[in-house]
């Protein structure tokens, strides 16, 4: 036996395998799924779910039972992403393109309807506005969260606009579904998204969404971002429709081996 194999810990391994179970198509789980897919006894799985529940990796439903990361667990993700060669690679990408156009860029991943930002370039001498490290309620009223939903099939886009709750941030917000169906079916064709002062007065943003290479789905999008006192939406439209997708399409093929 190994030194390293001497001093394996079955247990770790064991609450990690947990983790790597909750993915896009398998957001919440139970502890019987858990228990038949690792092959764990039911006194097991419980004890090392509850480990976690009381370390705050994840969240455990009273009432359903129903188990799903937490946002902890969400947060240790995103450290951890921004320690990998992925996350270096993207910000040279967007480096590359804050230096050449003085543009602000927001790069974020779409968990459980939170946007969770991942990198950000503020352009200089400019309004514009920073997002939170996680944003929600927001899918509707942001270039991001709109590009996202653009991602998602023409029979899962209106399922998704009737679960969300259309939070009102400014008198330009759409919070009307039908209205918000058609702008994001146009997204959708367009190949990426307006923001028109809906998030925050005064700053417009085009975003396009990100693709994993693998899956083929959504996992998040770039925007651009400016201020209403220097462009307009027909010149964002105009000058930026093109970049946008291009950087979109650039990012995603970074994500080939990046498990969000």
């Amino acid at each position: 036996m190994t030194k390293g194999k001497y001093y394996f810990s079955k247990s770790l391994e064991k609450g990690l395998s947990i983790l790597t179970l909750f993915k896009k198509d398998t957001p919440v789980l139970t502890q019987s799924a858990i228990a038949s897919t690792l092959g764990f006894n039911m006194t097991s799985t419980y004890r090392y779910i509850n480990t976690l529940v009381e370390m705050g990796y994840l969240d455990k439903d009273a009432r359903t039972k129903e188990i799903r990361p937490s946002i902890n667990c969400l947060l240790m993700c995103v450290n951890l992403m921004q320690a990998t060669d992925n996350l270096r690679m993207i910000k040279e990408v967007v480096d590359q393109i804050h230096s050449r156009h003085n543009i602000s860029i927001d790069v974020a991943f779409t968990v459980n309807d939170t946007l969770v930002r991942i990198y950000h370039r503020e352009a200089k001498e400019t309004l514009t506005y920073s997002l939170p490290e996680f944003t929600r309620d927001c899918l509707h009223n942001t270039a991001l969260g709109k590009a996202f939903l653009s991602s998602l099939t023409d029979d899962e886009i209106p399922q998704k606009i009737q679960s969300l709750d259309l939070v009102n941030k400014t008198s330009k917000t759409i919070v009307d579904q039908d209205v918000l169906l058609r702008q994001i079916l146009l997204s959708k064709e367009n190949g990426y998204a307006m923001q028109e002062e809906e998030y925050l007065q005064g700053v417009l943003a085009i975003a396009a969404p990100l693709i994993d290479p693998i899956s083929g789905k959504g996992v998040g999008a770039v925007s651009f971002d400016f201020s209403v006192f220097e462009h307009t939406t027909d010149s964002i439209m105009k000058d930026y429709s093109e970049l946008i997708r291009d950087t979109a399409g650039r990012l995603s093929k970074l994500l080939l081996s990046t498990d969000t």
